[in-house]
């Protein structure tokens, strides 16, 4: 079985021109349009194959699109920043290109904004592969005043574990819940309307602080429904929540416990065989429909 980690890819408006943008050509972009439409220009840039140019700084990675139908692509990018590999031969010491690549699906239908990179060694994480393919379209996507961050989901699980630990020792001083900039439906309703209205009205991604009063510990329930909902949003949107427990470091929630999903290996092979394009793309599509908002 292939092993995928599952990232999701959010927006949010520019709004300022930092860009080199001339500034009448900027004023004139509808920044709103944009917004509504933000979906459909990512899927004009990925329809778009010959000028689709995977870059970070000054290195080009090498790509072969092998689906691109109905939002949903699945390319394979190459590491051509990979250094030469040593290759010993009859006492004879070589170096030999080696440029290993991973396989990216990407759903982009409509209100699923996923990404599912295969997880092998081929990229390491400076630069890692989501931040290529993050840096890529963003730079793509300027033109319109967008940008996006393509974030690691993670398990709502791992909130409590730290919650559960830090009880047991001295309590908790404060937790912080970063939201997304309104995005997805299903996530902007766990968030709550008053939030997202707030994110839209201030230009900003608002950060909720439970800070303990009179120097006691927050009071965190299983039971809260609201704070469900927080985490849970923060967790679906790829956010790190902090929490501070009381005399011990900061901890940083969404880093432990990233999400992986698998498919099976023949799915991948032989993906640019006409006679086989029907059968592998519905799998493709079963298994992006596996992929869940919120993960336990």
């Amino acid at each position: 079985m292939a092993k995928f980690q599952i990232y999701t890819y959010m927006f949010r408006p520019v709004m300022e021109n930092k860009m080199e943008i001339p500034f009448e050509e900027f004023q004139k972009i509808d920044v709103q349009d944009s917004l509504d439409r933000k979906q459909e220009l990512t899927s004009e840039v990925l329809d778009n194959n010959e000028k689709l140019k995977f870059k970070f700084n000054t290195v080009e990675y090498a790509h072969k699109m092998y689906i691109g139908q109905n939002g949903i692509y699945v390319l394979r990018i190459a590491n051509t920043g990979h250094k030469p590999a040593k290759v010993e031969n009859n006492f004879k010491v070589m170096k030999q290109q080696n440029h290993p690549s991973c396989i990216v699906i990407i759903d982009n239908r409509q209100d699923r904004q996923i990404i599912a990179i295969e997880h092998n060694s081929a990229f390491g994480k400076d630069p890692s592969l989501a931040v290529i393919i993050q840096t890529t379209l963003r730079k793509a996507l300027q033109n319109y005043r967008l940008t996006l961050d393509i974030t690691q989901k993670y398990h709502t699980s791992e909130f409590w574990q730290v919650v559960d630990n830090s009880m047991m020792l001295k309590g908790i001083d404060y937790v912080d819940f970063p939201f997304a900039y309104p995005n997805l439906p299903e996530i902007s309703d766990m968030v709550g309307e008053y939030m997202n209205n707030i994110a839209r009205q201030t230009n900003s991604e608002p950060t909720l602080k439970l800070k303990g009063q009179n120097n006691e510990s927050v009071n965190l329930s299983r039971e809260d429904q609201w704070l469900l909902s927080a985490i849970k949003a923060c967790a679906a949107s790829g956010r790190p929540i902090l929490i501070k427990p009381k005399g011990s470091e900061l901890r940083k929630i969404g880093v432990d416990s990233p999400v992986y999903e698998e498919i099976s290996d023949e799915t991948l092979t032989e993906l640019d065989q006409k006679e086989l394009f029907d059968s592998k793309y519905n799998i493709i599509v079963e298994f992006l429909n596996t992929i869940k908002i919120v993960y336990d």
